[in-house]
């Protein structure tokens, strides 16, 4: 293999790790080409999908060269997508050798992965930050975070052997659920709407869907489809496994799950406490999670007085994430970190992961007046927050023209 195929290999690598670790595609092949720029390739023509990566350049010396990766599995861990974007700046700016290119990239991929204990701390902080969110009191919150530590270890269990959304859901749901319905009963907690909404946010992945719509609006249609098929799949899973339990114990619909708490003041508090929580869940570094914390804050805090203001859901979905991802551009660039970071925390809130949850719920159950109704505040929500990030991406072009890399 010759120092140019080595190079592109490597190149390619670093694709493949940063999609294992959660970051966008777009980012992906604007890194990739950067890269493959920045090492003297020519005519480079990259194609990126969640499961898929596909590159075909010309060397200096005029060789075509194509190369394509397989996908398997995703997740995320944004401080090894920190290394990995600071390990393609560095070689940009320094254009390192393929040897040392190679080595610092095995040192960032075989490094030790995240602590159990930051896993476990972050999935009770955010089970139990969001359950208060969600209008638990006290003994719904204990509840809510001993909960989601179950959820975290039947995770890490189940996603070594199985990592398709619909079955991993499915089975964490309904041991969940029927915990909630157990520990209830017997005192343990007072509302199992209520608790069962704090764990449930960490199975929900609107935000899939959100980057998948705005996937569909850049044009990369395969990618936005797949991003959303994705996050539905994982929601009929999480809505099969909780209606299960329901209709085998309380006959119940889920008249008590997702609803605020009335208190804007402890809303704040729990809205942050759970991302917190969150910013430890998907890894985040230690230094950077005051700032994701104060992104979450800020952006309710803004799409709170929006809704007071009766700007309607599109509206203050928009302009929270203009908020929300004009912040993420600044603390990317000062702490030298991808803007996905703080962005993907900071939004969390506003995620409509009860409205995902919601639409599918309804199609399940067969109630389809309510599973449109959920479906459209789901589309107006992503639509909101997806054209309010695309008009901060647009906008920064002018103000950092010169970018630093992946931000």
């Amino acid at each position: 293999m010759n120092e140019y195929e080595h190079l592109l290999q490597l190149i390619l690598d670093v694709g493949v790790e940063m999609i294992r670790c959660g970051a966008e595609t777009h980012r992906v092949e604007d890194c990739l080409y950067r890269l493959c720029s920045g090492y003297g390739f020519r005519q480079c023509n990259i194609w990126v999908i969640p499961s898929n990566i596909q590159a075909s350049v010309l060397t200096p010396n005029e060789n075509c060269l194509t190369q394509v990766r397989h996908i398997r599995g995703c997740g995320i861990d944004f401080s090894r997508l920190d290394a990995l974007n600071a390990l393609s700046r560095q070689a940009c700016a320094e254009h390192l050798s393929s040897s040392d290119f190679g080595h610092r990239l095995s040192k960032i991929t075989e490094s030790t992965s995240q602590k159990k204990w930051g896993f476990y701390l972050g999935g009770m902080l955010a089970g139990g930050g969001f359950g208060i969110f969600f209008n638990c009191d006290l003994a719904d919150a204990m509840a809510a975070a001993l909960i989601s530590l179950l959820v975290a270890f039947l995770i890490r269990k189940i996603e070594k052997v199985e990592t398709n959304p619909l079955i991993v859901n499915f089975v964490v749901s309904l041991l969940s659920e029927s915990l909630i319905i157990f520990s209830v009963k017997h005192g343990l907690g007072h509302h199992v709407g209520y608790v069962a909404a704090g764990v449930v946010m960490l199975l929900i992945s609107a935000l899939g869907t959100t980057n998948g719509i705005r996937d569909l609006i850049r044009l990369d249609t395969l990618s936005g489809v797949m991003n959303i098929s994705a996050s539905l799949t994982g929601a009929i899973g999480i809505a099969l496994g909780i209606v299960l339990p329901l209709r085998l114990f309380l006959q119940d619909g889920p008249n008590e799950i997702m609803i605020l708490n009335p208190n804007i003041k402890l809303e704040l508090v729990a809205c942050t406490v759970g991302c917190v929580g969150f910013s430890l869940w998907f890894h985040v570094k230690a230094k950077h999670i005051p700032w994701c914390a104060l992104g979450a804050f800020i952006t309710w805090s803004v799409y709170s007085f929006c809704t007071i203001l009766s700007f309607g859901t599109f509206g203050a979905a928009l302009v929270g994430a203009i908020v929300c991802s004009f912040y993420a551009q600044i603390m990317a660039r000062t702490n030298k970190a991808p803007a996905t970071i703080f962005q993907t925390v900071a939004i969390f809130p506003m995620i409509p992961g009860a409205a995902l949850y919601y639409f599918v719920y309804g199609l399940v159950i067969g109630n389809l007046p309510f599973a449109l109704e959920k479906g459209l505040a789901l589309l107006l929500s992503c639509f909101g927050i997806v054209l309010g990030f695309l008009l901060v991406q647009v906008l920064s072009h002018f103000l950092w023209p010169i970018s630093n890399m992946n931000h």
